[in-house]
């Protein structure tokens, strides 16, 4: 007698105990409440929505995309103040005198004097290309964090979608355990099977939904942290071609380590070049007179304050400046190491995804022709029940792990272009 499909309704086991009808309706409610709350976040889906599309959702999302444009006017700012050929704001000096509280013969002063710092072209310029660099190693980190930021989201995507593909195998295993106990069921009352063949179809059923109900705990919380991380609740259903190669030289994360290391070698050149204080203009204006019967007499001058400078003065600038530079240039170097060898080691996952997907789809082949055998050995009553449930669970897990292999070479192409700094 054929087996009833997967899809058959339990209504027709009326030998369920309470039990058992009380465990199907609370699990399938959790899953029917889950399904209903993501209806578009399952792989395969409308499409709408790309791995593109959510890492710039992501992004905007960040704080360092939130923060990009003020950063960006404080490196202009820097870079306008560093242009300009005041050192520091100008400042004004006011004096009176006069012989009122004495003598008040009628001598008066009034002297103004303005005192401008000045930068010397050296520093002037030393100054302009540290503001340049400045700005240089903030794009660099830019795009260093845009890049975190797509790591983070490929791997949300795809932990959800192999959350998922163990939802919908589970989903699919509760189904068939269901159907086959309703059919032993059927079998046990025309007197074909015993009690206990409808007992342990039964417990094969309520180890399905146990199983179906951590998976849906796990899909509810990868559903969470995807969607505090992206703020989408639909997950993309595109996948990512692995690169046949890239430029290293050009991975956002070295261009962030360079330009921290220019950063420091500009700063380095500035502290060796402003060895003394800014010289000063000074403008003066003075006007008297020496009592009263004498005419007001204005003078002008001109003046220029220049500083001395010394070798202990900017000595602890350019030791600072100078670890700094060290530092930097040993990070550039081992972060090139360091992205070679996670190349490597990503080539390496595709490959290897590859052969197990290889694997898989052949022990889900052989598992698919070895259970339609036993199925109809077991209709005929040539193996017993515990041999049909060792056939369908070896189904379920061959289904079920090349499902993973399938999503596993996904992910790792996705982890090869996120080694060579690509974005989606």
């Amino acid at each position: 007698m054929p087996v009833r499909s997967a899809l058959s309704s339990p209504r027709s086991a009326r030998g369920r105990t309470s039990r058992l009808r009380w465990g199907m309706l609370i699990v399938l409610g959790i899953s029917s409440s889950l399904a209903a709350q993501q209806p578009d976040s399952r792989p395969g889906g409308d499409g709408s929505v790309t791995i593109r599309a959510v890492v710039a959702a992501a992004w905007q999302r960040s704080a360092a995309s939130r923060a990009t444009e003020a950063r960006r006017e404080l490196a202009d700012a820097r870079r306008d103040a560093a242009g300009g050929w005041t050192a520091a704001p100008p400042s004004l000096t006011l004096v009176h005198s006069s012989d009122r509280l004495n003598r008040n013969d009628g001598m008066r002063e009034v002297e103004a004097e303005l005192e401008v710092p000045l930068r010397t072209p050296g520093v002037r310029a030393a100054g302009a290309a540290t503001a340049e660099a400045e700005a240089a190693a903030f794009e660099g980190d830019l795009a260093a964090a845009r890049l975190r930021v797509a790591a983070e989201v490929r791997e949300a995507v795809w932990s959800l979608r192999l959350a998922r593909n163990e939802l919908d195998a589970n989903e699919r295993r509760v189904a068939q355990t269901e159907a086959l106990a309703a059919d032993v069921e059927r079998r046990v009352r025309a007197g074909d099977l015993a009690r206990v063949d409808a007992n342990t179809a039964h417990a094969a059923v309520l180890v399905a939904k146990a199983a179906l109900a951590e998976v849906v705990a796990r899909v509810r919380r990868e559903q969470g942290l995807y969607e505090a991380l992206t703020g989408v609740v639909q997950v993309p259903a595109d996948t990512e071609l692995p690169p046949a190669t890239g430029d290293l030289d050009a991975h956002p994360v070295l261009i962030a380590a360079r330009g921290t290391a220019d950063l420091a070698r500009a700063r380095l050149h500035e502290a060796g070049t402003a060895t003394r204080d800014s010289p000063e203009l000074i403008l003066g204006m003075k006007r008297e007179r020496g009592d009263f019967g004498e005419r007001y007499a204005n003078t002008t001058s001109v003046g220029v304050r220049l500083p001395f400078g010394s070798d202990a003065r900017n000595r602890p600038l350019i030791g600072a400046a100078n670890a700094e530079l060290i530092e930097a240039e040993t990070t550039a170097t081992l972060q090139h190491e360091r992205l070679n060898a996670e190349v490597e080691a990503a080539r390496a996952e595709v490959e290897q995804a590859r052969q197990a997907e290889t694997f898989a789809a052949e022990r889900a082949r052989l598992a698919a022709d070895s259970r339609q055998l036993l199925v109809k050995a077991f209709e005929l009553g040539q193996i017993d029940l515990p041999a049909r449930l060792r056939a369908e669970n070896e189904a379920f897990d061959a289904e079920l792990a090349l499902g993973r292999a399938r999503l596993e070479s996904g992910r790792a192409a996705s982890r090869l272009k996120q080694a060579y700094g690509l974005l989606p």
